[in-house]
């Protein structure tokens, strides 16, 4: 890459996202794994553990065409729904045990409400900032790469260092078109952080996150009180007087309307912070002391969320979501940044610690914003202005 002098973080990286293609990702061996809609649930949550994974596209037999990328959201929902069926004395999930439960059942459960499934995918000859378009358009943490197989390439070659590890399906779709890889946020992001750019020069990408409005950044803990007490309300896990004084105290507060911030309570049953999950889409979650103080103490993520789901049922979704954690939860310290940190440290942060989304604190510990990779992504794609920013 050219020298970086003059060129703002943005320029940057808009550089290297337009230079390289998304075949380059592609690991050299690797599995692509993908499951069956008929697959029962304990068989795809055990290969999921198998190969340390927590997503994998479904392959519809009937229709002979892969129809979504199911993933820890999806999971959420389901045990969301079991959890909230228990805690109003409803029977055993769908009406049957969970072996017995097919990964259809889990789609058509987790996504009732939801628009019929779509299989978004790309080309692996597109650019990386075709793929961070593509994933932003749609909030996707999952983009699977499709080689056609038309014509003789860089991606076909990638296409034939990786190996399909498929439970009940191959990774070739119709048409001969074959996932050579899933691409996710955070995959892109990391790409960015190891280049030599980012490696060498902090200054470039010392802007600070309370400056930047990567994400729903709340002015103060008291509007982020608010908006965590509506979106609670909003899940169903509040009444109506509550969401209306949030609402309310929120525009008080200088929110924009439709400001969002998520977090879990601690002392709140574990079927809460997993209805929180599925209906915001979020792949991980903060947890707070309480909506009074907005302190931040852990986070639930993904793996513990596949965890969850592979103890059914077994595990009690009505107990307090302390307990669910496990006996050595993650820290603040580990889930957090804080809004007066730069951009360098968030990156850095993210892809060292391997998540996609981190809660972002004041001084005090009090959370005034969430922020994931693809807000980060969002703030690099958009075309830098005449000053570079």
């Amino acid at each position: 890459m050219s020298s970086s002098a003059g060129k703002s973080s943005r320029q940057l990286v808009l550089e290297q996202l337009h230079a390289h293609k998304s075949h380059e990702l592609v690991p050299r061996s690797g599995k692509v794994v993908a499951f069956d809609l008929d697959l029962s649930l304990r068989h795809a949550l055990d290969a999921l553990a198998e190969h340390h994974i927590g997503f994998a596209p479904l392959w519809d037999s009937a229709q002979q065409e892969f129809v979504t990328v199911l993933g820890g959201e999806d999971f959420a929902r389901l045990l969301a729904y079991v959890g909230r069926e228990a805690a109003h004395g409803g029977g055993a999930p769908l009406g049957r045990s969970p072996d017995d439960i097919s990964l259809r059942d889990v789609l058509r459960t987790s996504r009732v409400a939801a628009p019929p499934p779509t299989f978004p995918s790309l080309l692996p000859d597109e650019t990386l900032f075709a793929a961070v378009q593509a994933m932003l358009d749609r909030a996707l943490y999952h983009l699977p790469l499709v080689d056609t197989g038309h014509s003789p390439s860089p991606a076909s070659a990638a296409a034939s260092a990786v190996t399909a590890a498929a439970e009940g399906v191959s990774s070739s779709g119709g048409a001969g078109a074959t996932i050579v890889h899933v691409l996710t946020p955070l995959r892109v992001l990391n790409c960015i952080v190891n280049s030599p750019m980012f490696q060498s020069d902090t200054r470039t990408f010392g802007e600070r996150l309370v400056d930047l409005g990567l994400c729903t950044m709340l002015t103060n803990a008291h509007a982020a009180v608010a908006v965590l007490a509506a979106a609670h309300a909003a899940a169903g896990l509040g009444d109506g007087s509550v969401a209306a004084a949030s609402i309310d105290a929120a525009a008080h507060g200088g929110v924009q309307a439709g400001a969002v911030c998520v977090a879990a309570l601690a002392h709140a049953p574990l079927w809460h912070a997993l209805l929180l999950m599925g209906q915001y889409g979020c792949t991980s979650l903060p947890v707070i002391d309480s909506l009074e103080s907005a302190m931040v103490v852990s986070a639930i993520s993904e793996e513990r969320v596949l965890a969850i789901a592979r103890s059914m049922p077994h595990t009690d979704l009505s107990m307090p979501l302390t307990r669910a954690l496990g006996a050595q939860p993650p820290g603040a310290g580990e889930v957090c940044v804080r809004a007066t940190d730069t951009l360098h440290v968030l990156m850095a942060a993210l892809s060292t610690r391997n998540c996609e989304r981190l809660a972002v604190t004041n001084d005090a510990g009090q959370l005034v914003g969430v922020v994931s990779v693809l807000d980060v992504l969002k703030y690099f794609s958009r075309p830098p202005g005449p000053s570079g920013e």
